[in-house]
């Protein structure tokens, strides 16, 4: 999951991270000889995408007890910028809302995109992602996941998908992002503990996965696909880890 080395790490995190804000700005990618096999030997920083214990994205499987209570969210819509930050396209807002959690609200910091998506259940990888990224006032990362199926075009991130940056470092404006309807009606979803999904692999990140996919169009796939053609990384051992589900 990027905020841009809180971008990058953030997006790491899918937040990339917690510590995005100390994270090296050593270069990395999704391709040999600097992709996920490479990250843990890039720098002494990112040693955890090697080692940890605790990594994202799993491969979640779909027998798990239903103990959560449903999500909470809270997405007031407004005018976003929309970030080209070389790994994926990173969307921030002032218009700050937050997702509660039993463990506490959590303040949205930025919305990132996969190709395709990172998590998967049971063995099935799905096309495209959004990731949530979130942080409390600890400091404590908690990303939603929204897995999108391609069919029907999304309206919602239609005004995205019409405007994206084209070079990295380039950002646009949005009027209007109105992220709780990227959320389907039903909103169950599994929970787990992992990572930052890019480097440095920070551990201790709560993950839900929404059970329930969206879906955008073939075309607005290939137009992302056109800027990052592959920008997920590979399923990580579970390691004994309890996944919970609630809805």
């Amino acid at each position: 999951m990027k905020l841009h080395y809180l971008g990058i790490a953030l997006f790491a995190i899918g937040l990339g991270p917690v510590t995005a804000a100390t994270a090296p700005h050593t270069h990395w990618s999704y391709t040999s000889p600097t992709g996920p096999d490479e990250w843990g030997d890039l720098h002494k920083d990112h040693a955890l995408c090697n080692s940890g214990t605790q990594q994202s994205p799993i491969n979640i499987k779909a027998n798990t007890p239903g103990v959560l209570p449903a999500l909470d969210i809270h997405y007031p819509a407004g005018p976003v910028v929309v970030k080209h930050h070389g790994h994926s396209l990173e969307v921030t807002t002032e218009n700050k809302g937050y997702v509660a959690l039993t463990s506490g609200n959590y303040n949205f910091v930025q919305l990132h995109f996969h190709a395709p998506a990172e998590e998967q259940i049971e063995g099935r990888q799905y096309p495209f992602s959004a990731h949530l990224v979130h942080r409390d006032a600890s400091g404590n990362l908690a990303v939603i996941t929204l897995l999108f199926d391609v069919g029907a075009k999304n309206k919602a991130l239609a005004p995205l998908f019409a405007s994206m940056p084209r070079h990295e470092g380039d950002s646009v404006i949005l009027s209007k992002l109105d992220l709780a309807s990227l959320f389907p009606a039903k909103r169950d979803y599994y929970a787990y503990m992992g990572s930052l999904t890019t480097p440095p692999c920070t551990e201790g990140v709560r993950w839900q996965v929404l059970k329930v996919s969206g879906t955008v169009s073939a075309k607005q796939l290939k137009a992302f696909k056109q800027l990052f053609p592959m920008n997920a990384r590979p399923i990580q051992p579970t390691n004994g880890r309890m996944v919970k589900f609630g809805g």
